[in-house]
Formats: C-alpha cells, sequence, structure tokens
C-alpha cells in the first residue's frame, strides 16, 4: 500500500490503530514512516498532510518496506527531542561520574583542617542532600565542587 493511500484512509476517519493493522504493522512504525516520509497532522483542518515538495516521489513509496527520510524531504521532517533528551541524561551521567573520579583523587588528610565559611541555606541543603546520596564527606565534597568551579572560570589554584 503507498503512503498516499494510507493518507487517504486516515483522513476518511480511520483511527492510526485501525490503519495499522489493515495495513499489518506496529502504530509505533506507521507514525515513525509518516514522519520521515514528510506528513504531518495539521490540528486546524484536522487532517494528515504532506509538508514536503515532492509528492509524487514521497507518497508512491510502499507503506510495508522502509521509509527513509529523503533529501528533499529532510527540511520537513520534525524528528521528536528523545535523542537529544537521551544524550543530555548520558552527559549527566558522564559529569556524575566525573564528579565521582574527582572526589576519589582528594587527598582526604589534607582536609582534617576546619575551616569556616557561610552558605546560602538552599546551596547548603543541596551540597548536604548530594554528600549524603553519593556518601560522599561534606568537605571533600565541597572541595571537589569548588575546584570545579574554578577550574570552570580558567582560575589558577594558588599553592603555599
Amino acid at each position: 500500500m503507498e503512503i498516499e493511500k494510507v493518507i487517504e484512509l486516515l483522513n476518511s476517519g480511520k483511527s492510526l490503530k485501525v490503519v495499522a493493522k489493515i495495513i499489518g504493522i506496529d502504530v509505533r512504525d506507521l507514525k515513525r514512516k509518516l514522519i520521515n516520509a514528510a506528513v504531518e497532522f495539521d490540528k486546524e483542518k484536522k487532517q494528515y498532510e504532506y509538508k514536503g515538495v515532492a509528492p509524487e516521489q514521497s507518497l508512491s513509496r510502499d507503506i510495508k518496506k522502509k521509509i527513509m527520510v529523503l533529501s528533499v524531504d529532510k527540511p520537513f521532517v520534525k524528528k521528536e527531542n528523545n535523542k537529544s533528551q537521551k544524550n543530555s541524561k548520558k552527559e549527566n551521567n558522564d559529569m556524575e561520574y566525573l564528579m565521582f573520579k574527582d572526589y576519589q583523587k582528594v587527598d582526604q588528610s589534607l582536609l582534617t583542617e576546619k575551616k569556616t565559611f557561610f552558605l546560602a541555606e538552599d546551596m547548603y541543603s543541596t551540597i548536604k542532600h548530594l554528600s549524603i546520596e553519593k556518601r560522599f564527606r561534606i568537605n571533600a565534597l565541597i572541595n571537589v565542587l569548588l575546584a570545579k568551579g574554578l577550574e570552570h572560570y580558567k582560575i589558577d589554584l594558588k599553592k603555599n
């Protein structure tokens, strides 16, 4: 079945689920294939429309076969942001791992002397919660966070 026929079925009032069952594919696959073919649901008109510039080329493809985004349709295909969310989560996990590795590098014996400074209440609560959650000593954690902050602003540590 061609993509054009699928659009006609959808616009005649059949749901995605029904059309997917008629074709014999999963609903998620049908959605993905329609997105790759630059077909979107227009909420104002309440119907599916081809948004690209080459309908005869894009809509004549068989829906049961693999539907790749055509180069002429690329500007009109709106991919979901799931990939960017996955990448940011991975980046966050990497940052947690880096913080853990930096924490392990801290020479705990150098942090025995008590120093006094004050933090805003929300800052202290965040650091305390993090130290409990990660099972880090609070003074070593603060040392790591300060070192990373200084590194971020390209401020060299002064050695005695």
